[in-house]
Parts: C-alpha cells; sequence; structure tokens
C-alpha cells in the first residue's frame, strides 16, 4: 500500500473535527452515544493515519476499522443540531469515504 497522503489529511481533520466535538459536547447532555462515538473516533483516525505513514501490513484492516467507526460516529453525531456536532459529522464521513477506498 502506497502513502495516501489524502486520505492520512482525511484522518487528521476527522479526529480535530472530533476533538472539537468532544470538547464542546462538556457538561452538554446527550440522547445517543455523542459524544463518546467522538473519543473512539480520534483514537481510530490517529492509529488510521499513523500506520499509512510507515506503510503498515496491517492498513488496510486499519482503514476499514476506521471507516466503520467514523460511519458510526458521523450517524450519531449529525443527529444533532449542533454546529460541531454537524461539522464532525461531515468529516467523518469524509474520512470514512477515504478510508474505504483505501481498504478495497
Amino acid at each position: 500500500m502506497a502513502i495516501n497522503h489524502e486520505c492520512i489529511e482525511a484522518c487528521q481533520r476527522c479526529a480535530t473535527a472530533c476533538e472539537q466535538c468532544l470538547n464542546a459536547m462538556i457538561g452538554m447532555d446527550s440522547d445517543n452515544n455523542c459524544p463518546h462515538c467522538c473519543r473512539e473516533c480520534i483514537d481510530i483516525c490517529l492509529l488510521c493515519a499513523q500506520a499509512m505513514a510507515r506503510e503498515s501490513r496491517f492498513s488496510d484492516a486499519i482503514c476499514k476499522l476506521c471507516a466503520d467507526v467514523c460511519d458510526w460516529c458521523a450517524q450519531q453525531c449529525g443527529a444533532h443540531d449542533h454546529d460541531h456536532c454537524q461539522q464532525c459529522a461531515e468529516a467523518c464521513r469524509h474520512c470514512a469515504e477515504s478510508c474505504r477506498a483505501m481498504a478495497a
């Protein structure tokens, strides 16, 4: 697997958006898994970017898992009207699409 800088950047943007969403949600009530999904998404996105940067033999599997976690987080955050949640959901959708293409 060659290094895909666009996918690495999508993972980094997603982790940043999730971090901002998580921070904004501190102390707020949520009727779903936001902001908990953000924590999971941050971790897998950063791991995914690192794995791709070092051309890990496990990049495909990590990209697949990252896409699945991003899909979940996009669904959870996308259900909220907050700007930070909507921005997070959009970054998650883009990252999932990019990672899914890498894992194919």
